[in-house]
């Protein structure tokens, strides 16, 4: 299961599209909010962390046949977050043994149901293309994704330790 780009999807409101190396200070903003700073491990990431992140993005789809999609809002333009799945060999114990599941928006945008609608639509493609459940790891502090993640089927496995942490482990059939 390998392609060279990510499918273009839509929905009522997003566009959700192949990141590309235009998307590198959008991406740096969103992960540079004191928000996303906390649910990774409380550090602020450099522009290195986030270039390798992009960069991740990106060899996901060409290595993988899936990723991570930049998303857009439909009727301004602006880079709205971004949601897919990785393998990302995170050294973990639990190992995740699934196509891991992702979201991130920015603060200017959440509260607006953009996170349900561009999940319902991964989804929809992963059910569509993977063989296997998808995965995802939520920290037990971030109630709207894992109220978010509940909703759409995935339901708790287990405890997983992750950078010295124990983490929900979430399993979607």
């Amino acid at each position: 299961m390998t392609a060279q780009q990510a499918p273009r999807l839509e929905t009522e409101r997003l566009i959700l599209k192949q990141f590309t190396l235009d998307d590198f200070p959008a991406l740096m903003a969103c992960w540079s909010t004191p928000e996303m700073a906390k649910i990774n491990g409380g550090e602020n990431p450099t522009a290195e962390m986030v270039w390798t992140r992009l960069l991740r993005y990106i060899g996901h789809w060409h290595a993988l046949g899936y990723g991570y999609w930049a998303v857009f809002e439909k009727t301004t333009g602006r880079y709205a977050g971004s949601i897919g799945f990785q393998d990302a060999h995170r050294d973990i114990t639990p190992e995740l043994k699934y196509p891991e599941a992702g979201w991130t928006l920015i603060p200017e945008v959440r509260g607006n149901g953009y996170a349900s609608e561009a999940l319902a639509t991964v989804l929809l493609w992963a059910d569509q293309t993977f063989s296997s459940p998808v995965c995802c790891i939520i920290d037990e502090e971030n109630k709207r994704s894992s109220h978010l993640a509940e909703r759409f089927g995935f339901h708790f496995r287990d405890y997983v330790n992750y950078r010295g942490k124990q983490v929900r482990m979430l399993v979607r059939q």
